[in-house]
């Protein structure tokens, strides 16, 4: 059996592609091949190929076949339109920005996301609304219909937000050099009330290989992952400043002058809550 990794080097991706070879997958990775990390053991074969544009994307894959797809980075849209040549089995990720009201929780009624999230929450309706969020949404869109027309049997998941190894931007550090600048206080928005989906990466690619192993059970079907056990803002300062051996004060003040903790936040202007509903790939 032979696997393709698109990406593979994020902080999922050494999780998975390990995960694929303990299984008895053939894989190979493609991606820039700008940033090699020890993870992948040699044995792995590498494609440098861009999966953003057609171009790169086709010419990369070009002669080669694959028992499964795995598209965890590059342009899904691009991605969606093409790999159907070359394998009948694509897992694809996203995240959450397609939700409505993820960015302006004034879109919706009373303001504000469904507690829990559900996978069949309202969508961002145009691109004037939030264009990022709704290129999400046609991305998702493009890969269900390629499993409607048959190219491809696909499952797609909905990573949270992703903390442990390898992270480009981690989220926390913000609160990290605080602590260790001798900080005597943090500000949080509204108490540090807000919950926001979370995940460790280990744990996001364990999801990832349920759905590789149950493949019938999950043909067709979107998932929001998350840990089991979610913390609030302020949760997550006492955890990492007791793992620090610290003790930092939380200071509440309204989210629009919270300015500081919106790396937590992944960049919200608002409180609101991004708990996603798990029970789906849980059951």
């Amino acid at each position: 059996m032979k696997a393709l990794v698109i990406g593979g080097t994020g902080p999922t991706g050494p999780f998975v592609v390990n995960g694929l070879l303990s299984r008895g997958f053939t894989v190979t990775i493609l991606n820039r091949g700008t940033h090699e990390v020890p993870d992948i053991p040699e044995v792995v074969e590498r494609i440098v190929g861009d999966p953003h544009f057609e171009e790169t994307l086709k010419s990369a894959l070009d002669g080669r076949s694959f028992d499964i797809i795995i598209a965890s980075y590059g342009r899904l849209r691009i991605i969606a339109d093409v790999v159907g040549k070359h394998t009948d089995r694509l897992i694809s990720l996203g995240g959450a920005p397609s939700y409505r009201g993820n960015r302006f929780p004034e879109a919706l009624f009373p303001a504000g996301l469904q507690v829990p999230l559900p996978e069949d929450a309202q969508k961002v309706v145009t691109e004037e609304e939030f264009r990022f969020g709704y290129l999400v949404k046609l991305s998702e869109d493009a890969v269900m219909q390629g499993h409607a027309d048959g190219q491809y049997n696909c499952t797609h998941l909905r990573y949270p937000l992703i903390y442990g190894p390898r992270q480009p931007v981690p989220c926390d550090w913000w609160l990290i050099k605080r602590i260790l600048d001798k900080r005597e206080f943090v500000v949080l928005p509204d108490g540090g009330l807000t919950l926001i989906t979370r995940g460790y990466a280990e744990n996001m690619a364990e999801a990832v290989l349920l759905a590789v192993d149950d493949a019938e059970v999950s043909f067709g079907k979107i998932y929001n992952c998350g840990d089991d056990h979610q913390l609030t803002m302020a949760q997550w300062v006492e955890v990492i400043s007791k793992e620090m051996g610290e003790n930092i004060e939380i200071v509440s003040v309204p989210s629009n002058y919270a300015h500081p903790s919106r790396n937590m936040m992944i960049g919200h202007h608002h409180s609101n809550h991004l708990l996603y509903d798990t029970h789906e790939i849980r059951s």
